[in-house]
């Protein structure tokens, strides 16, 4: 199975949920980025800062 990894912001974040469920079929796992990661990591969605990392591992 490959790896699935999907940063994204507030607004995003459902979609990426649901993104990674429907990829593998299996429930994704959700972090939190943490806050000097923020600054560099953007959503995979938008151009907003990403919060979270939601992938299949």
């Amino acid at each position: 199975m490959e790896n699935i990894r999907i940063n994204s912001c507030e607004t995003h974040i459902y979609r990426a949920l649901d993104e990674v469920t429907a990829k593998t079929e299996s429930f994704p796992d959700m972090e939190k980025i943490h806050t000097e990661e923020e600054l560099s990591t953007t959503c995979a969605y938008c151009t907003q800062p990403a919060i979270y990392v939601v992938s299949n591992r």
